[in-house]
């Protein structure tokens, strides 16, 4: 019988940059990303041994994760855990005065994926392993990005990305809900046979919402030319908003990638608001969360998709909850330049026929070095600033 017992002598903050040369930064219709930044949570064991967490909502807003990490630490250290997931409950139920959500349930849950890495790592075996196993061998992934300011750049990542293997790619809205119509003729109309597209209308779109009646219009038309699904047509917390586009059109509605509390899926849920949840496991509270929102879709008969959108770390506690949820059959694959995921992952993504192999590496599969600590240092004034 395996040992998932695990008590915390040591947590702190790790933040990190990779800073893109000028002329490389990632352009889109809202703002420049200059830099991909991540917070991490690393945990030592009081065996010695270190496991890394991810709270996704750093790529905005990283400093804010280390003085919220301080607030947690009270309730963390030497506590006996019996399982790595119980450690976000755990931390949800001595906080509920100030952490429903947001960034501080990513932070939990970060907390909560950091001892899952490390108790795997003791045990030699993969995280998902201590989830309870693999469903799976592998898994569908679709390609996103398809961020641009011009109909080009977002026609051209989309043909590279069927050049590289995958079956669905997905893009995301300009700022004005006509020149998204026009995006999505100008797209899809250079498609290959058979190929699948997504539109990721960005909280339709970002900081300036649109019209119910507009976003429905992108809708109609996304869903004439065979959207795969239509993601984030209004601004996160409106729900009724979510609602009232699925009623009035003919395309899936996925979201929120952003909510932080199991509640908020069940809301949307309950009020018929998605066809598609998009839990992230470093913004929803952790492996634990993103499998109880995995099941409340599965017993209202929608389907779960990951939001997957940070460093490496982001990406294997992604990919190994999900390969332990039987329900969960498609993964977000965010194939934009990110030097420092590909640096803090064990080993190459094994990305083969449209789908990704289950990893075999100890762990998440992660490292955090000296070395990766010094050559991405963190900068303040980048990350992914909406303007």
């Amino acid at each position: 019988m395996s040992d998932h017992s695990a008590s915390v002598r040591h947590v702190r903050a790790v933040l990190l940059s990779h800073r893109y040369d000028p002329g490389d930064e990632l352009v889109w219709v809202g703002g420049t990303i200059r830099s991909w930044d991540a917070a991490l949570v690393e945990v030592e064991l009081a065996d010695g041994t270190r496991g890394i967490g991810e709270a996704g909502a750093g790529i905005m807003a990283a400093t804010a994760v280390p003085g919220i990490l301080d607030a947690f630490r009270p309730y963390l250290l030497d506590v006996p855990f019996a399982s790595p997931l119980d450690v976000g409950d755990h931390l949800r139920a001595y906080t509920a005065f100030w952490s429903r959500g947001g960034i501080l349930s990513g932070v939990a849950g970060a907390i909560e994926t950091a001892v899952l890495d490390a108790v795997a790592l003791r045990e030699g075996v993969p995280a998902y392993e201590v989830l309870g196993g693999a469903a799976r061998e592998r898994i569908e992934a679709y390609a996103s990005g398809g961020l641009g300011t011009t109909f080009e750049e977002v026609a051209g990542w989309a043909a590279s990305q069927f050049d590289a293997g995958f079956g669905t790619v997905k893009f995301r809205a300009m700022s004005d809900p006509d020149t998204t119509i026009e995006l999505l003729d100008h797209v899809v109309g250079g498609l290959p046979s058979g190929a699948r597209f997504i539109i990721d209308a960005v909280q339709a779109c970002a900081s300036s919402p649109w019209a119910p009646e507009d976003a429905i219009r992108v809708g109609r038309h996304a869903a004439a030319l065979g959207a795969r699904w239509y993601e984030e047509p209004c601004q996160a917390d409106d729900v009724a908003g979510f609602a009232q586009v699925r009623r009035a059109v003919d395309v899936p509605i996925s979201g929120v990638e952003s909510n932080g509390t199991v509640r908020e899926f069940a809301e949307l849920i309950a009020r018929d608001a998605v066809d598609i949840v998009q839990p992230d496991v470093t913004f929803v509270g952790g492996p634990r969360a993103f499998s109880r929102v995995a099941a409340l879709a599965s017993e209202a008969s929608i389907d779960c998709v990951p939001h997957v959108w940070g460093s490496g770390v982001t990406f294997a506690a992604n990919l190994h909850t999900v390969l332990a949820e039987p329900s969960v059959e498609l993964f977000e694959y965010c194939t934009l330049p990110n030097p420092l995921r590909d640096a803090l992952q064990v080993a190459p993504v094994d990305f083969a026929g449209g789908s990704i192999g289950a990893p075999t590496a100890p762990g998440l599969g992660v490292r955090l070095t000296e070395d990766i600590e010094r050559r991405f240092a963190f900068r303040p004034g980048g990350g992914h600033v909406i303007r």
